[in-house]
Protein backbone atom coordinates (compact mmCIF):
# COMPACT_ATOMS: atom_id res chain seq x y z
CA UNK A 1 0.00 0.00 0.00
CA UNK A 2 1.23 3.47 -0.81
CA UNK A 3 -0.17 5.27 2.26
CA UNK A 4 -2.68 7.17 0.10
CA UNK A 5 -5.54 8.78 1.95
CA UNK A 6 -9.03 8.38 0.57
CA UNK A 7 -12.30 10.02 1.50
CA UNK A 8 -15.52 7.96 1.38
CA UNK A 9 -18.94 9.51 0.74
CA UNK A 10 -22.36 8.52 -0.48
CA UNK A 11 -22.91 9.31 -4.16
CA UNK A 12 -25.08 12.24 -5.19
CA UNK A 13 -27.08 12.68 -8.43
CA UNK A 14 -24.32 14.99 -9.72
CA UNK A 15 -21.95 11.97 -9.70
CA UNK A 16 -23.90 10.01 -12.35
CA UNK A 17 -21.88 11.25 -15.34
CA UNK A 18 -18.58 10.28 -13.76
CA UNK A 19 -19.94 6.94 -12.51
CA UNK A 20 -21.21 6.17 -16.01
CA UNK A 21 -17.81 7.06 -17.49
CA UNK A 22 -16.05 4.79 -14.96
CA UNK A 23 -18.49 1.94 -15.60
CA UNK A 24 -17.76 2.09 -19.34
CA UNK A 25 -14.02 2.26 -18.73
CA UNK A 26 -13.88 -0.64 -16.27
CA UNK A 27 -16.55 -3.10 -17.43
CA UNK A 28 -17.07 -4.47 -20.94
CA UNK A 29 -20.35 -6.27 -20.17
CA UNK A 30 -22.94 -6.32 -17.38
CA UNK A 31 -22.68 -2.57 -16.85
CA UNK A 32 -24.80 -0.54 -14.50
CA UNK A 33 -26.94 1.87 -16.55
CA UNK A 34 -27.38 5.58 -15.83
CA UNK A 35 -30.97 4.81 -14.86
CA UNK A 36 -29.80 2.15 -12.40
CA UNK A 37 -27.22 4.54 -10.94
CA UNK A 38 -29.97 7.15 -10.48
CA UNK A 39 -32.13 4.63 -8.61
CA UNK A 40 -29.23 3.30 -6.50
CA UNK A 41 -28.09 6.80 -5.58
CA UNK A 42 -31.62 7.66 -4.39
CA UNK A 43 -31.49 4.56 -2.19
CA UNK A 44 -28.12 5.64 -0.76
CA UNK A 45 -26.54 2.43 -2.02
CA UNK A 46 -23.48 3.88 -3.81
CA UNK A 47 -20.31 4.54 -1.81
CA UNK A 48 -17.65 6.67 -3.50
CA UNK A 49 -13.94 6.86 -2.84
CA UNK A 50 -11.87 9.89 -3.73
CA UNK A 51 -8.27 10.75 -2.94
CA UNK A 52 -8.21 13.27 -0.14
CA UNK A 53 -8.56 16.77 -1.62
CA UNK A 54 -9.54 15.55 -5.12
CA UNK A 55 -12.91 15.55 -6.87
CA UNK A 56 -12.32 12.65 -9.26
CA UNK A 57 -13.87 9.32 -8.23
CA UNK A 58 -11.13 6.74 -7.64
CA UNK A 59 -13.52 3.86 -6.99
CA UNK A 60 -16.98 2.93 -5.82
CA UNK A 61 -19.00 0.15 -4.24
CA UNK A 62 -22.70 -0.57 -4.50
CA UNK A 63 -24.17 -2.24 -1.42
CA UNK A 64 -27.73 -3.58 -1.47
CA UNK A 65 -30.01 -4.74 1.31
CA UNK A 66 -33.47 -6.21 1.55
CA UNK A 67 -36.02 -5.31 4.13
CA UNK A 68 -36.08 -7.84 7.00
CA UNK A 69 -32.86 -9.51 5.84
CA UNK A 70 -29.63 -9.69 7.82
CA UNK A 71 -27.63 -10.28 4.64
CA UNK A 72 -26.31 -7.52 2.36
CA UNK A 73 -25.09 -7.89 -1.22
CA UNK A 74 -22.08 -6.21 -2.79
CA UNK A 75 -23.64 -5.50 -6.18
CA UNK A 76 -20.55 -3.91 -7.67
CA UNK A 77 -17.08 -2.79 -6.65
CA UNK A 78 -14.82 -0.88 -9.01
CA UNK A 79 -11.41 0.75 -8.62
CA UNK A 80 -9.52 2.76 -11.22
CA UNK A 81 -6.44 0.83 -12.39
CA UNK A 82 -4.13 3.64 -11.18
CA UNK A 83 -5.52 3.27 -7.64
CA UNK A 84 -5.35 -0.52 -7.33
CA UNK A 85 -1.83 -0.59 -5.94
CA UNK A 86 -2.81 1.99 -3.30
CA UNK A 87 -4.99 -0.57 -1.48
CA UNK A 88 -8.25 1.13 -2.37
CA UNK A 89 -10.07 -2.16 -3.05
CA UNK A 90 -9.36 -3.38 0.48
CA UNK A 91 -10.39 -0.01 1.90
CA UNK A 92 -13.69 -0.09 0.01
CA UNK A 93 -14.40 -3.61 1.29
CA UNK A 94 -13.62 -2.48 4.85
CA UNK A 95 -15.96 0.51 4.46
CA UNK A 96 -18.86 -1.57 3.17
CA UNK A 97 -18.29 -4.14 5.93
CA UNK A 98 -18.53 -1.34 8.50
CA UNK A 99 -21.73 -0.05 6.86
CA UNK A 100 -23.22 -3.56 6.86
CA UNK A 101 -22.33 -4.15 10.51
CA UNK A 102 -23.85 -0.81 11.55
CA UNK A 103 -27.03 -1.82 9.70
CA UNK A 104 -27.14 -5.07 11.73
CA UNK A 105 -26.17 -7.34 8.85
CA UNK A 106 -24.54 -10.66 9.67
CA UNK A 107 -23.08 -11.42 6.25
CA UNK A 108 -22.06 -10.06 2.86
CA UNK A 109 -22.49 -11.84 -0.47
CA UNK A 110 -21.30 -11.10 -4.00
CA UNK A 111 -20.73 -12.62 -7.42
CA UNK A 112 -17.42 -12.34 -9.23
CA UNK A 113 -16.25 -13.64 -12.60
CA UNK A 114 -14.12 -16.75 -12.17
CA UNK A 115 -11.67 -15.18 -14.66
CA UNK A 116 -11.21 -12.00 -12.57
CA UNK A 117 -8.17 -13.19 -10.65
CA UNK A 118 -7.33 -9.77 -9.19
CA UNK A 119 -10.81 -9.40 -7.69
CA UNK A 120 -10.76 -12.99 -6.42
CA UNK A 121 -7.43 -12.34 -4.68
CA UNK A 122 -8.83 -9.17 -3.11
CA UNK A 123 -11.98 -10.86 -1.83
CA UNK A 124 -10.02 -13.85 -0.53
CA UNK A 125 -7.63 -11.53 1.30
CA UNK A 126 -10.67 -9.76 2.80
CA UNK A 127 -12.10 -13.03 4.13
CA UNK A 128 -14.69 -14.02 1.51
CA UNK A 129 -15.24 -17.69 0.71
CA UNK A 130 -17.02 -19.45 -2.13
CA UNK A 131 -20.46 -20.86 -1.44
CA UNK A 132 -21.68 -21.43 -5.00
CA UNK A 133 -21.08 -21.25 -8.72
CA UNK A 134 -23.18 -19.96 -11.65
CA UNK A 135 -22.34 -21.33 -15.08
CA UNK A 136 -22.73 -18.77 -17.92
CA UNK A 137 -23.88 -16.08 -15.47
CA UNK A 138 -22.54 -13.01 -17.30
CA UNK A 139 -23.64 -11.50 -20.63
CA UNK A 140 -20.40 -12.64 -22.25
CA UNK A 141 -21.01 -16.24 -21.11
CA UNK A 142 -18.51 -16.00 -18.25
CA UNK A 143 -19.03 -17.95 -15.06
CA UNK A 144 -19.57 -16.46 -11.61
CA UNK A 145 -18.32 -17.57 -8.24
CA UNK A 146 -20.74 -16.80 -5.41
CA UNK A 147 -18.83 -15.51 -2.41
CA UNK A 148 -19.86 -14.99 1.19
CA UNK A 149 -18.35 -13.38 4.25
CA UNK A 150 -19.70 -13.94 7.72
CA UNK A 151 -19.62 -10.65 9.66
CA UNK A 152 -20.33 -12.20 13.06
CA UNK A 153 -16.96 -13.97 13.40
CA UNK A 154 -13.42 -13.15 12.35
CA UNK A 155 -12.88 -16.31 10.32
CA UNK A 156 -16.21 -16.81 8.57
CA UNK A 157 -16.35 -20.15 6.71
CA UNK A 158 -13.75 -22.89 6.73
CA UNK A 159 -13.72 -23.92 3.07
CA UNK A 160 -11.20 -22.36 0.66
CA UNK A 161 -12.04 -20.14 -2.26
CA UNK A 162 -12.55 -22.13 -5.47
CA UNK A 163 -10.00 -21.11 -8.09
CA UNK A 164 -10.47 -23.69 -10.85
CA UNK A 165 -12.85 -24.00 -13.77
CA UNK A 166 -15.93 -26.23 -13.76
CA UNK A 167 -15.92 -29.63 -15.40
CA UNK A 168 -18.12 -29.78 -18.48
Amino acid sequence: MSGATFHFTTAEPTDINELDRLERQLFHTDRCSRRSFRYLIRRGAVLLARRQGEKTIAGYAILLSRRNSRKMRVYSLAVLPAERQAGLGSMLVAEIEAIARRAGSTSLTLEVADSNLAALALYRKCGFHQHGFRYGYYQDGGHALLLHKNLTTETGHDHPLYTGRPHQ
